[in-house]
């Protein structure tokens, strides 16, 4: 007989982001996916749960395009529907992988790699901040020593001092943020670099790789703030520091300042985070417009179509490298899918200073994750759980963890 879908829950752990599951249940056996934050994802994410109940959940590619179409009216070509379907998708996979004992992994093709790589995104000084899903500063939910911001002049030291730090565990690639000090997400008018910034956001780089030397990969973050003409600038003068790449340098659909980049620096581009499914990857990969492809996979549309856009960017011979900001169960997801992936470079992690991480998995974090690499294991579906009593307690003020109200 076969197993059909009986429910869909959500719940969102609290961390340095809204970490937000999707359960998807059946009678066998349940399975977990992340999805990438949003306002009020738990409600769309439990719209979708009669669309799904008494469906066979192994048929997965089928069932996103249930959902898919049954959201046309919403705007399903795109937006925070699909971190809504794209979490799902990745519980499917986990619920199939139990089903069939086999590690998604193999679902996906099998693999070209035994582990996969990690790069930190860092802060200087090892500041973490607690972000709304509108990415406003909230108070973390853990306790925590309050960490003196350093002023602008200090943070290029700080950050090279962190860096450092950080490669000393055993990371062999980095990423910092280029953001001016003071900048946010609030600005209604965007950011205008004027000399002064554009020498401090070299000077910041700089000082990072000083201090990590030649052998470390480092890439920095711009967050699609600024304008062509200005971020040029910038990135002609990290040229010098060979960097992994200059990730978002200007909005990703802006594609004229894309390809206005990519004609004027020999530093990389990278971008892809804001992007979703195969057509919002397209002109980006074959008009050649970018250098490092980063979708999100907790966003993008799901493991498989994140295996698609790969295998876009393999067409074109371009490095497929997943942005990744969630918790134990996006990094594992994302690393099912860079093990099948021939172009894979690495995933990002950004989770090193939430004091929960480690805890929130059920399974021991030291059978699958060092310091810079990631280990997925044979076991089933992703080869890991939550750690449902760690759960409960970070879990958003107010919020129900899936079943328990």
């Amino acid at each position: 007989m076969n197993p059909t879908i009986t429910k869909l829950r959500s719940a969102v752990v609290r961390a340095n982001f809204n970490w937000t599951y999707a359960r998807v249940y059946c009678d066998e056996a349940h399975g977990t996916g992340e999805c990438f934050f949003a306002p009020g994802l738990p409600q769309i994410i439990e719209e979708f749960e009669p669309i799904l109940v008494g469906e066979d959940p192994r048929n997965i590619e089928k069932l996103v395009e249930k959902m898919r179409w049954a959201a046309s009216g919403a705007g399903s070509l795109g937006g925070i529907v699909w971190n809504a379907i794209t979490g799902i998708e990745a519980a499917l996979w986990d619920l199939k992988g139990k089903l069939t004992n086999l590690p998604i992994y193999q679902l996906l093709g099998g693999k070209f790699r035994d582990r996969v790589r990690i790069y930190l995104d860092c802060h200087a000084a090892g500041s973490l901040e607690c972000l709304s899903t509108l990415l406003q500063r909230t108070p973390p939910s853990w306790e925590c020593d309050q960490v003196e911001e350093p002023r602008p002049s200090e943070i290029p030291a700080a950050s090279a001092r962190r860096a450092k730090q950080m490669v000393d565990l055993g990371y062999t690639a980095l990423k910092f943020d280029l953001d001016l000090p003071g900048s946010d997400f609030s600005s209604a008018s965007g950011y205008t670099l004027k000399s002064r910034d554009i020498d401090w956001m070299i000077r910041l780089a700089s000082e990072i790789r000083a201090a990590i030397g030649p052998d470390i990969d480092l890439a920095m973050d711009a967050h699609w703030r600024y304008r062509p003409n200005e971020i040029v600038q910038v990135a002609k003068g990290l040229e010098p520091l060979r960097l992994m790449w200059l990730e978002d340098p200007c909005p990703p659909h802006d594609l004229q300042s894309l390809a206005y980049l990519r004609a004027h620096t020999a530093t990389p581009i990278a971008t892809g985070e804001n992007l979703q499914l195969r057509e919002g990857f397209r002109a980006l990969i074959f008009d050649d417009l970018v250098d490092v492809v980063t979708p999100d996979l907790q966003k993008a549309g799901g493991l498989a179509e994140g295996r698609k856009i790969a295998d876009m960017a393999h067409t074109a011979n371009k490095a497929f490298a997943p942005h990744m900001i969630g918790s134990p169960l996006a990094l594992m997801a994302s690393a099912h899918v860079a093990l099948t992936v021939p172009n894979f470079t690495v995933c990002e992690f950004h989770a090193h200073d939430v004091p929960f991480f480690a805890d929130l998995c059920a399974t021991p974090i030291g059978e699958w994750f060092a310091h810079g690499w990631v280990t997925p294991t044979d076991r089933p579906g992703l080869g890991i759980e939550l750690n449902e009593s760690v759960g409960r307690n970070c879990r958003l003020p107010g919020s129900r963890w899936f079943d328990d109200r």
